[in-house]
């Protein structure tokens, strides 16, 4: 586990966000001694011995801790694919949307979607809409650094906003039950991943910026906004796309 964790000088305690030079310190011989936090006298990341399963749960439960290991002192790269699959899951809700609803106890098969032109168009439209969502969070967070003559460190803050939005649209996943049981309850489904989505930004936008929730609160209805916006235009990106 311990090899896996970043190296550098960005490292942050996960109980109170402050810096910190190392998570643990090698004497040699298999001899390993795990770093404190030089503010709260905490262990600086109690993470680096855990499972991922672990960490994974505390993660789906919006514990901070484990917000600050995986977007602080672990290497993420996989945030990308991701980010595929929740569009994908995505384009199938909009689609099952948009077509005509089955009946009680009828569901189509998922496959017989991913045939379809129709759903990558979809898939196109989700993909746009997470762009906004994103555009509209880090935008507004640009904006704020370059007013207040901040942009010293907006760099890497910025790349982790954005790995940490990605990250956050994994609710999306809801998407792969609702299949496999054949739910037929698209709204239901669409207001939990939006409700897992916007927590989980929240938390992800108050973990990285250090700021209270109302303003990650903020952040994240100027990220609805601009998607709401780019979703009126769903009429017009459908018949640029030939979408039948």
């Amino acid at each position: 586990m311990m090899n896996e964790v970043m190296q550098g000088d960005t490292f942050r305690c996960i109980e109170c966000g402050f810096s910190a030079r190392e998570l643990y310190h090698d004497y040699g011989n298999g001899i390993i001694k795990i770093s404190h936090c030089e503010k709260c006298k905490q262990v600086v990341d109690k993470y680096v011995e855990f499972d991922p399963v672990i960490v994974l749960l505390d993660a789906l439960l919006f514990k901070p801790q484990a917000y600050r290991h995986v977007l602080f002192n672990k290497v993420i790269t996989f945030h990308w694919r991701v980010c595929i699959v929740c569009l994908l899951c995505d384009a199938y809700m909009k689609w099952a949307h948009k077509s005509a609803a089955p009946t009680e106890g009828e569901s189509k098969p998922f496959l017989t979607y991913a045939l379809q032109w129709d759903f990558y168009a979809m898939f196109m439209i989700a993909g746009l809409e997470l762009l906004a969502f994103i555009a509209g969070v880090v935008g507004i967070c640009f904006l704020h650094s370059a007013l207040s003559n901040s942009r010293e460190h907006w760099k890497a803050r910025s790349s982790r906003l954005v790995k940490a939005l990605l990250l956050s649209s994994a609710g999306k996943l809801l998407v792969i039950p609702v299949v496999i049981w054949g739910e037929t309850h698209i709204y239901t489904t669409l207001l939990l991943t939006r409700l897992f989505m916007a927590v989980a930004s929240t938390q992800a936008i108050t973990v990285i910026l250090d700021c209270p929730h109302i303003t990650s609160i903020s952040l994240i209805g100027c990220g609805f906004i601009t998607e709401a916006l780019v979703s009126l235009l769903t009429p017009s990106i459908e018949s640029i796309l030939f979408v039948s």
